[in-house]
């Protein structure tokens, strides 16, 4: 299924695998009232519609810039600015809390709460001439929209902080080294890649990817014992499962699986 909103576009493959575009173009995909309105509905309809794995991607050159600086500038008062700031957290948001996996595809320059949106993702493939501008700080801004959360838990505070103030715009290349992202490619692969890492995902065992998910964010909060416990809680949930029980099967038989996602 295809489905166009203002300023995302939606489409769910027989497979499984969703793809939400942000599509302004012309203006670097920048958030404005209605990205920040049309993203959360696309997602909330990647779930309606039981997609199995999301890419998100930006048309054009770029992925995202981030907040639309005609809605910034037309903040004038505190409270005007928190309400904008917290629809910008809403698409972040919306991404961060999707139950399948979510893989980024980083399709050219991305900033501002972009990165935030970038990080949310469990995944991200980016092309070799993406830049990732970390530029909060030139314009005397802090970081928005959980930047710094993601941010500091893929490189550590030290090196977030050297990030973030001295405002650095990172390389594809640069961003893989320091582990923000997991691959770079040509930009003409970008969304070939993308598509075979979101395949694989639909045609593999989805409870236990969501489970996987769930331990994944549980880790790095958790002691270990407590994630230990979680762990053992979850096996008992996925051996308990119809994956499990074809997975196992299958390996008796040495054949491929052949899984259901529950």
């Amino acid at each position: 299924m295809i489905k166009e909103f203002e300023t995302v576009k939606l489409e769910i493959k027989d497979n499984g695998v969703a793809i939400v575009t942000l599509n302004r173009p012309k203006y670097m995909n920048a958030f404005n009232y209605e990205i920040c309105r049309d993203f959360p509905a696309a997602c909330q309809e990647v779930k309606d519609q039981e997609a199995k794995v999301l890419i998100v991607t930006g048309a054009g050159a770029g992925f995202t810039s981030g907040g639309d600086v005609s809605v910034l500038a037309a903040m004038d008062s505190p409270a005007k600015a928190k309400w904008t700031y917290d629809q910008s957290t809403k698409v972040v948001q919306s991404a961060y809390e999707m139950e399948i996996p979510v893989i980024a595809a980083v399709n050219g320059a991305v900033a501002g709460a972009g990165l935030a949106l970038m990080m949310a993702c469990d995944m991200i493939i980016a092309a070799e001439n993406a830049k990732l501008a970390f530029s909060f700080i030139n314009v005397a801004f802090t970081s928005d929209s959980g930047a710094s959360f993601f941010l500091t838990r893929l490189v550590g505070y030290q090196k977030a902080a050297e990030i973030l103030m001295f405002g650095k715009v990172l390389s594809a290349q640069d961003a893989e080294r320091l582990g923000i992202v997991n691959k770079v490619v040509p930009a003409d692969q970008l969304m070939d890649e993308a598509l075979a890492w979101g395949n694989k995902l639909a045609a593999g065992p989805g409870f236990t990817q969501r489970l996987d998910k769930k331990l994944l964010r549980a880790a790095m909060f958790n002691d270990f014992y407590a994630q230990a416990e979680l762990e053992s809680m979850y096996q008992i949930l996925t051996w308990a499962s119809d994956d499990f029980k074809e997975g196992t099967q299958a390996f008796l038989e040495k054949r491929k699986p052949q899984f259901k996602g529950r």
